[in-house]
């Protein structure tokens, strides 16, 4: 409807970002190719979807104003001078065809304004091929093109690539910040809490396991297998992974959970801040103190073993009996 204001994207923290950013658009200095990484639900995405406002922003006040059509449109995911590339494949990539339609829309002129925006979001799994399709126009781009990308980390992309962009790091909020980010969308106090003590500053994580019950079961069930592992409680751990083995999903949710507690505890065994990526801190500290670099990289790879068998169609109770096996004996 005219004259309805869209809210621009509600992002708590990473001011100084939003910042730079905001003095790049008031300074005509955007870049024409922009990446964004950090763990996954610090608010990568929504930072590329408030980019893109700020960019077609059609107010000459402070942008983006959330209220002109550009704003609206990109809101409502109707805006033609965006484009959201499209995934492909089993790991969630971008195909050399996509990026090649992409190519060739990069070059016509935009349909309401001066610049047209092509995003890639979860650039994590695109592949060589794909990346070096793409180079040419990042490298020379139309004046009027920007390429968004957003990533986990930049090592994800080509160095011929990754040279030609602005990259800029997204980080998670503190935990008081997370909960007043939580309160504001309107969740209860008690699961807040409850999800705040899962994932601290990480809203997005936090959202999903409100949200997403099967989420929060392997969560939780995540938790309780390292606390196992930690304990070398055979029995405990057999219990927790065949209960998930009931369902194909919600074991492979829980062991690439249990994959990223396992990546935190060999962190804590180190000097330095890290970032923390797990579902549950406690259990990882304690499973850090039984960890050497030489078991941290076994049972990696015993659950790697796990789901190379899952696709193999091995039988999911079968899997996890050799998984609580292969832990143990890590």
């Amino acid at each position: 409807m005219s004259g309805q204001i869209t809210p621009v994207p509600q992002i708590a923290g990473n001011a100084v970002l939003l910042d730079e950013l905001g003095q790049m658009k008031q300074k005509a200095h955007l870049p024409h190719a922009l990446l964004l990484h950090g763990p996954e639900g610090c608010g990568r995405k929504l930072i590329a979807e408030w980019f893109a406002m700020l960019v077609l922003c059609e107010e000459t006040g402070p942008a983006p104003c959330g209220r002109c059509r550009s704003c609206r449109l990109i809101r409502s995911r109707a805006h033609p001078d965006v484009t959201l590339a499209e995934h492909s494949g089993k790991r969630g990539g971008y195909s050399v065809e996509t990026v090649r339609r992409i190519r060739a829309d990069a070059a016509i002129l935009p349909n309401n304004g001066d610049m047209r925006i092509f995003m890639f979001c979860d650039a994590d799994g695109m592949s060589v091929q794909a990346q070096n399709a793409l180079l040419k126009s990042v490298e020379e781009p139309p004046a009027h093109a920007c390429f968004v990308f957003t990533a986990l980390t930049p090592g994800v992309l080509l160095p011929t690539l990754l040279s030609r962009m602005t990259a800029k790091a997204v980080f998670p909020v503190t935990r008081s910040e997370c909960i007043e980010a939580l309160t504001q969308r309107g969740y209860a106090s008690d699961d807040i809490q409850a999800a705040a003590s899962r994932f601290g500053g990480n809203i997005g994580r936090c959202i999903t396991y409100l949200e997403d019950e099967a989420v929060r079961t392997a969560t939780d069930r995540t938790a309780a297998v390292t606390e196992a592992l930690a304990d070398q409680n055979e029995y405990e751990l057999l219990r927790l992974l065949t209960a998930a083995a009931a369902d194909k999903e919600q074991l492979r949710k829980t062991l690439e959970l249990l994959d990223i507690q396992i990546r935190d505890a060999a962190l804590l065994t180190l000097n330095g801040d890290f970032p923390f990526m797990g579902c549950d801190r406690s259990s990882a500290e304690r499973l850090s103190a039984r960890l050497t670099p030489r078991r941290t990289s076994r049972l990696h790879g015993a659950i790697a073993e796990t789901f190379a068998d899952l696709d193999g169609n091995v039988g999911a109770v079968l899997a996890v009996t050799a998984l609580c096996a292969a832990l143990l004996d890590a």
